[in-house]
């Protein structure tokens, strides 16, 4: 059972309350058994009726009435038949509830939960949580000015691509001259 009304519900309306989402389940499931059968129906009395191909204007290619399109009748069937048996199931219970929805309208905090509401909002003065507010966007708008980005890895330091690709021309150039002097002597 839900316990999302806490323990104000009596056994009366929790009883109701199982019985309305009971029969919505219920009817759903059922309707999803008509939905599938009526589904295949529809697909089997088509496919003889069109001698398995239909052609529809405008279209180049035929409809194959093969098991792909079975598949797909049976499970639009049930999808469908499913929301509209549980839909209007729901619909119709719905004034089982109207007791419930009451006792929902109304505030059945325990007074720890009401103290423990008011110190959460309390705690925080607007004023102190909009100078935070400002201080961080300030940080990462300097931080993204900077171009050293937000993450605090390496530092926040990131190595240029220009940079290291001068130290690789540097690099390559020395292993060169390196190569030269070795060669040369």
């Amino acid at each position: 059972m839900s316990r999302s009304f806490g323990d104000n519900l009596s056994k009366a309306n929790e009883r109701t309350l199982a019985d309305v989402r009971r029969s919505v389940w219920t009817a759903g499931f059922k309707g999803m058994g008509y939905g599938v059968g009526t589904g295949f129906f529809i697909h089997t009395v088509l496919r003889l009726a069109t001698r398995g191909k239909l052609r529809l204007p405008g279209n180049q290619k035929p409809i194959t009435f093969d098991k792909n399109t079975a598949f797909f009748s049976v499970m639009a069937g049930g999808a469908l038949g499913s929301f509209v048996n549980a839909t209007t199931t729901g619909k119709n219970e719905v004034h089982q509830m109207h007791e419930i929805f009451e006792i929902g309208k109304h505030d059945h905090r325990t007074p720890y939960q009401e103290a423990y509401d008011n110190a959460k909002n309390e705690g925080e003065d607007s004023n102190s949580r909009k100078k935070r507010i400002l201080s961080r966007r300030k940080t990462m708008s300097q931080r993204l000015s900077e171009q050293t980005g937000l993450s605090d890895s390496h530092g926040g330091v990131w190595i240029n691509e220009e940079i290291q690709s001068e130290e690789r021309t540097r690099r390559s150039a020395r292993q060169v001259a390196s190569a030269k002097r070795l060669g040369t002597e």
